[in-house]
């Protein structure tokens, strides 16, 4: 596991675009905002925010992640950014185990 500091900055370092887990859809214009992680779906065209603490939450306190756990342990409604979001950062392999 990584620590939060470590978690943040690869946050902050996120490319440009990012697949979803399943390929079927991408994420794009990240922006951290505060604790805010505001970015875009391209298809279909729609703006998106995340809480990076409730995502920070769910990798320390879940070993499996996936799109479930997310909402379960969020209750929100970016289960499936936060998933790719947490691919994207080498903090989950695509099974979903956490690294």
């Amino acid at each position: 596991m990584i620590n939060k500091t470590e978690f943040l900055e690869r946050i902050k370092k996120l490319p440009e675009q990012i697949p979803s887990k399943t390929d079927t859809a991408f994420y794009s214009g990240f922006k951290l905002e505060g604790n805010i992680l505001n970015f875009h779906r391209v298809n279909p065209q729609t703006d998106w925010s995340l809480d990076v603490d409730q995502l920070w939450q769910v990798y320390c306190t879940q070993e499996f992640i996936n799109t479930t756990v997310v909402k379960n342990v969020t209750g929100g409604r970016a289960n499936s950014p936060a998933v790719a979001i947490l691919m994207a950062i080498g903090c989950i392999d695509r099974k979903g185990n956490r690294k």
